[in-house]
């Protein structure tokens, strides 16, 4: 008989807890980035999202990232836009 291996999922060190950026203090004239995990309808989600909020909020869509799979992660020039952006929407279609 095979002996049965189990699995811890804790990590083996302790990740110190991130805290949330803070909330712009409006969107009028904000950028606003949006990454596209490239799953479908995503970029559909996010042409409709960023023409809404432009037309009711005034904000400036900016910037547009989309991965070539969801697995990926942003590069290092992608990461660059998006920290100058107010807020950022992270989009998974389907």
């Amino acid at each position: 008989m095979k002996p049965t291996i189990v699995f811890n999922p804790k990590p083996r060190q302790d990740i110190p807890a991130l805290s949330a950026a803070e909330r712009p203090a409006g969107l009028s004239g904000a950028r606003v980035g949006f990454v596209d995990n490239s799953k479908q309808n995503a970029d559909l989600f996010i042409g409709r999202l960023s023409e809404l909020l432009r037309d009711e909020y005034g904000i400036s869509p900016d910037v547009k990232v989309r991965k070539f799979a969801p697995k990926d992660e942003l590069s290092g020039h992608e990461l660059k836009e998006l920290v100058k952006c107010a807020a950022v929407v992270q989009c998974y279609g389907d």
